[in-house]
């Protein structure tokens, strides 16, 4: 597993260390798009009581549910296979909710950040693309290429404005933000 080689990306640790900030301690995760997990395992063994993570990718799950055993962490994270806006009705609210490179893979984006942000208690922290109009240019050849593999993954990048709206609209006001190449790393809290 790549991850076990070469640790997080930098934008998740960067994602980490923003939402870490001012103490996890007792706090609970809700990871959309957790992945393999190394935002859960990380913040469970820096301080979260418990963490659920939500991915629709049933290997990333099973990757995750792996790396969490071999951590010793199995009994503390709840894994769940499916899209997120179809089970948040069902999941509880935490203190941090997260969602690490999960904004670009999403077409529809207001369902998405209206949902996740009504889950978070705290902090709500997120890594997605920067609106560029460079990127947006290169976007339709990466999907062409991506169409030519078969896969049904497609990129998508979303108005920085339009996702800062419907977080502000949820009760939620920007505290970090870097920008990192292609991608930006925001946290905001809970007023």
């Amino acid at each position: 597993m790549r991850y076990r080689k070469v640790g997080r990306e930098q934008t998740t640790r960067k994602l980490i260390a923003a939402v870490s900030r001012n103490g996890i301690e007792g706090m609970t995760l809700l990871d959309i798009g957790g992945g393999v997990g190394g935002i859960q395992h990380t913040l469970l063994e820096d301080g979260v009581v418990n963490a659920t993570s939500v991915d629709a990718s049933s290997a990333y799950v099973k990757a995750a549910q792996e790396e969490a055993s071999r951590r010793g962490l199995e009994d503390r994270i709840t894994f769940l296979h499916g899209d997120f806006v179809d089970l948040a009705e069902e999941l509880p609210q935490a203190d941090i909710v997260t969602l690490d490179r999960v904004v670009c893979c999403y077409d529809n984006l207001k369902a998405l950040v209206k949902l996740s942000a009504m889950k978070a208690r705290k902090r709500y922290g997120l890594v997605f693309p920067r609106d560029l109009r460079l990127f947006r240019m290169l976007l339709p050849v990466a999907n062409f290429f991506i169409t030519l593999t078969g896969s049904p993954f497609r990129i998508f990048i979303h108005s920085t404005e339009q996702v800062e709206k419907i977080l502000k609209e949820q009760g939620l006001v920007k505290q970090y933000h870097q920008k990192a190449g292609f991608w930006q790393i925001i946290v905001y809290n809970r007023v």
